[in-house]
């Protein structure tokens, strides 16, 4: 069994239909963080995380509890278990551990309920917005 502590990398993508396509991966076993914006492609990076950042990254990766989301959120459903998004966006998240095994979730305008604290992360290590406009 996989846990947090295993975890070297993170991909985690949203999308929308007209609005973009936004790339985030996050790769804790080489330090490095990687940008792709299909509306601005010219502030597309790849750059290098300080340890105090990866540490950070990997104290938060609890709190969000990603490992425990379901593999797939589908089109909106209250529950206590998701939120609720108005705007057709798509997302999908991949997490890869030491061993080479991988951990998928995705949705289409239904979100985990940590999703937020999910995100802050993304952009506390990316220092841009994880959001579509």
């Amino acid at each position: 069994m996989n846990s947090y502590g295993d975890i070297v990398r993170i991909e985690a993508e949203i999308s929308g239909y007209r609005k973009a396509c936004l790339r985030a991966n996050i790769y804790l076993d080489r330090r490095l963080v990687a940008w792709n914006d299909s509306l601005q492609w010219n502030n597309n990076f790849l750059r290098s995380m300080t340890p105090e950042c990866v540490e950070g990254i990997t104290d938060r990766l609890k709190e969000t509890g990603i490992l425990e989301w379901h593999e797939q959120y589908p089109e909106p459903v209250a529950s206590s278990m998701s939120v609720p998004a108005f705007s057709p966006e798509h997302w999908a998240v991949m997490v890869t551990f030491a061993d080479g095994s991988i951990f998928k979730s995705s949705g289409s305008r239904n979100f985990p309920a940590q999703w937020r604290g999910f995100r802050d992360m993304i952009e506390c290590a990316l220092r841009v917005p994880f959001r579509l406009r």
